[in-house]
């Protein structure tokens, strides 16, 4: 018997309004449904690049979670019940939970062990380990479903945009739906054809319930996508055809403007963040620094060089990452770029062909990376004999070490996405210039021409443009090969859209074909359709791009210039204070020695070497290669994680876009900071040495 799980007002206001993220419990006696419904698609959408730690997870709740019974609050039971649903777990939050304890007890015991045994530092580590792994085991149904949302929520609008091109031709909403979902290849489309099956399943009367359900998860997050389902499906009831074309173009035109506002509020509520972020994680950190070599220079650290690698290189990125990723996480949803997994012959991530002769060679970008620091750690080791004796020598040779870390690690972000940036920048292009193709084409159609002379004619007149290449090549198949105008298009081995795999493109050709197949009237209008809303997305695409444009680009000058200055100002003050500080070392030393062995000496005179000893002038206590190196591996942690949030901001979980922006401010901020550190380096070290000579302290 059919089933329907609409909700009741109540019950959203009960979880949205209180800040829940499910609004209703999709767990409930799917059991069996879940055993019957294993086609290829959901086992994929159930499996699709699972992570390390998530078949941890599946695998500690499957066994060691089934041994600890942990009784939870049945209301917090369902909602976690449903989470693990929704992102395809086969175990239910007892186990989860079940397992959480078991770790944490494993992590006691091991760590009391350690502890009788002596072995004190990793007796407390795997206490504290146990303690911290518990609360994320328990949580990861929720971080797994927030991701799985975010990565989904970029397609929102091309998944509106879907369907309106669909119910425009065809006025029937599950034709719509497995349209859209033949046509994306992110979550979301997964999402969909997880609807789909649930609907063959019973879980749902029909692709309506299913779709009113799925919009629900999104009220909080975009209610603009929320709105725009109900409009399409609101068209499927008018009598008026122009009626129900308008509530169409209103559901597209609803998406994008509600789009624009989301991404204007985030716009603004960005800035007083990031700009905390800046002054508490990068700019007070920096300024801190200089206090360092006077810090020992009085007070007796012991292993002090350790303790600010671990402060600076491990805990606070960690903090600075942890700060920006709540701002992240709340980015709304915007466009999704262009598709490259179905792209013929490019390298995947993290790999780049050479073609040697005839033959094409697949690299792993890793091995040029490994290349570049090796020739770089070579120079550092040829010259660390010079890092023996306190001086600007140190950071000189200590340079060249951190400029080799910066640069392998640019060499393998820029060597793993180049080819593919270079395919995804053209079909980007295509998609720019296909709105004013689909109205050209749309123009010639209504005059009455049959679709292959309208594609022809389109081919001339968008000639020296991206997206002439695609119709000349379909022209050209149909040509010289002889094809139908379908095959030329669609054809598996020779058809444009192979060579040529936008999905918006993909998709606009479908619709063409469909329609092209009933009237020459009916494609004209489905293309000036297509054209008009590409052009809307086109635009607010643009107006989205500079309102965050305004934020990332002062993150850039921060990260990218301020703050390699400021760090490279910091080191030259080091050297300049270090240098001091060991002179002054080596003279009081002398002094005081001196009054030690003098004899007849009284009074105030005996308590000199007294006060003397009071302080631990060394400059050198700190050697300044690890001080420059410490600042060096900072300011590269600091360009990956601010890099990240740069494309993050621009583009969420957009792999080729994080390495892209990544390699970007990494490489602008090592060579800024290199170049400051050499000069001011030498600078201060200069008149240190000035000074201290015509002080006699030389």
């Amino acid at each position: 018997m059919a089933r329907s799980t609409k909700v009741s007002g109540d019950y959203i206001d009960k979880y949205y309004l209180s800040g829940e993220l499910i609004p209703q419990d999709l767990y409930q006696s799917d059991a069996r449904i879940r055993e019957e419904v294993k086609s290829l698609e959901y086992k994929l959408f159930k499996q699709k690049n699972p992570s390390l730690f998530s078949r941890i997870i599946r695998l500690g709740s499957n066994t060691l979670g089934r041994v600890i019974k942990f009784n939870i609050n049945p209301e917090q039971e369902k909602k976690i019940n449903t989470m693990i649903y929704l992102i395809g777990g086969d175990y239910d939050a007892r186990e989860l939970y079940g397992f959480s304890i078991s770790v944490l007890i494993l992590g006691m015991i091991i760590g009391a062990a350690l502890l009788i045994l002596g072995q004190y530092l990793a007796g407390i580590g795997a206490i504290a380990a146990g303690i911290i792994l518990m609360p994320l085991i328990q949580s990861y149904p929720k971080r797994e479903l927030n991701i799985r949302m975010s990565k989904a929520s970029s397609d929102l609008v091309t998944f509106v945009l879907y369907l309106v091109i669909s119910m425009r031709q065809t006025p029937n909403l599950e034709t719509a739906v497995q349209f859209a979902s033949d046509n994306l290849s992110s979550y979301l489309a997964f999402d969909l054809k997880k609807l789909i099956w649930d609907t063959a399943a019973r879980k749902y009367k029909n692709i309506k319930d299913a779709l009113d359900d799925y919009s629900t998860r999104w009220a909080k997050t975009s209610p603009a996508f929320v709105d725009s389902i109900f409009l399409i499906e609101s068209s499927l009831y008018q009598r008026d055809e122009e009626t129900r074309l308008e509530l169409l173009d209103e559901a597209s035109n609803r998406i994008l403007t509600g789009t624009l506002e989301m991404m204007n509020t985030y716009a603004m509520s960005l800035k007083e963040p990031l700009n905390m972020i800046y002054m508490m994680g990068m700019v007070l950190p920096v300024l801190g620094l200089v206090l360092a070599p006077m810090l020992m220079a009085f007070v007796a650290i012991p292993d002090f060089g350790p303790m600010l690698f671990v402060g600076y290189d491990i805990i606070l990125p960690l903090m600075i990452y942890f700060m920006i990723r709540d701002r992240l996480i709340a980015r709304p949803a915007g466009f999704a770029p262009p598709d490259v997994d179905r792209i013929p012959n490019i390298p995947k991530i993290g790999h780049f062909f050479i073609k040697i002769g005839k033959k094409k060679y697949d690299i792993n970008a890793i091995f040029p990376a490994i290349a570049v620091f090796v020739v770089f750690l070579a120079v550092f080791l040829y010259l660390s004999p010079l890092l023996v004796n306190f001086s600007p020598v140190q950071v000189y040779i200590s340079l060249i070490l951190t400029a080799g870390i910066g640069m392998s690690i640019y060499t393998y972000l820029k060597l793993s996405i180049f080819q593919i940036k270079a395919v995804r920048d053209q079909i980007a292009s295509i998609e720019n210039s296909f709105a004013a193709a689909t109205f050209q084409l749309s123009s010639f159609l209504s005059q009455g021409m049959p679709a292959e002379t309208a594609i022809v004619k389109v081919s001339e007149s968008m000639r020296n443009t991206p997206v002439s290449t695609f119709f000349d090549v379909t022209v050209n198949n149909i040509k010289q090969l002889g094809m139908s105008l379908k095959d030329a298009l669609f054809d598996p081995e020779n058809g444009s859209t192979v060579f040529f795999p936008s999905a918006m493109v993909i998709a606009s050709m479908k619709v063409f074909m469909e329609s092209a197949e009933k009237t020459v009237r009916i494609a004209a209008m489905a293309m000036l359709s297509i054209s008009r809303h590409l052009t809307n997305l086109k635009r607010i695409d643009d107006e989205i791009k500079n309102l965050l444009d305004d934020v990332t680009s002062g993150m850039r000058v921060e990260v990218g210039l301020l703050s390699p200055v400021m760090a490279g100002i910091v080191v030259g003050m080091t050297t300049l204070i270090g240098s001091v500080l060991t002179s002054l070392s080596s003279s009081i030393s002398s002094i005081s020695s001196d009054l030690g062995s003098s004899s007849g000496l009284g009074g105030a005179n005996s308590a000199l070497p007294l006060a003397f000893g009071l302080f631990n002038l060394s400059g050198g206590a700190i050697p300044l290669y690890v001080f420059q190196l410490v600042i060096g591996i900072y300011l590269i942690f600091l360009g990956i994680i601010i890099g990240y949030s740069i494309a993050n901001i621009d583009q969420p979980n957009d792999p080729i876009e994080i390495r892209e922006k990544i390699a970007s401010v990494i490489f602008s901020s090592i060579i800024i900071y290199i170049l400051i550190a050499f000069i001011t380096t030498f600078a201060f070290a200069s008149l240190g040495s000035s000074v201290l000579s015509a002080t006699q302290f030389m």
